[in-house]
């Protein structure tokens, strides 16, 4: 396996419950360890509670703001926050900035990319 480097906004996009993704590494590229991800989420998105059996996730917010929980914890995540959501957990959030937000996610072992790229969805174009 090589390594490689992908320039902004470079990636395959996808769009995914409203949000519009940019894979920048798949399970694929990584040998299933890790998946990353750039969403970006428009205004007032809620994305409804679910749970990832198989993978952890985690958020680092470069823009906006999200609100959401995780089990009992609730937590805001503005640019610069890391959020970490393990998995088997249920959890949910939303954007709670006037604009986009933006986080780059990553999950590991990596499922959620494959699971977007499956559903096919054109991405969305969101101003930011």
């Amino acid at each position: 396996m090589a390594g490689f480097v992908l320039g902004p906004g470079e990636g395959p996009a996808y769009g995914f419950h409203g949000a519009r993704v940019v894979i920048k590494a798949s399970g694929e590229d990584t040998r299933g360890q890790v998946g990353v991800m750039e969403s970006v989420y428009p205004p007032g998105l809620s994305v409804q509670t679910h749970v990832h059996q198989g993978e952890d996730e985690m958020f680092y917010v470069l823009a906006g703001e999200l609100t959401g929980y995780c089990d009992e914890d609730r937590w805001t995540a503005r640019a610069g926050s890391f959020v970490f959501v393990p998995r088997g957990h249920p959890h949910s959030f939303m954007v709670t900035s006037g604009g986009a937000a933006t986080a780059l996610v990553v999950t590991g072992p990596s499922q959620l990319d494959r699971q977007i790229v499956a559903r096919r969805e054109d991405a969305p174009v969101i101003d930011r």
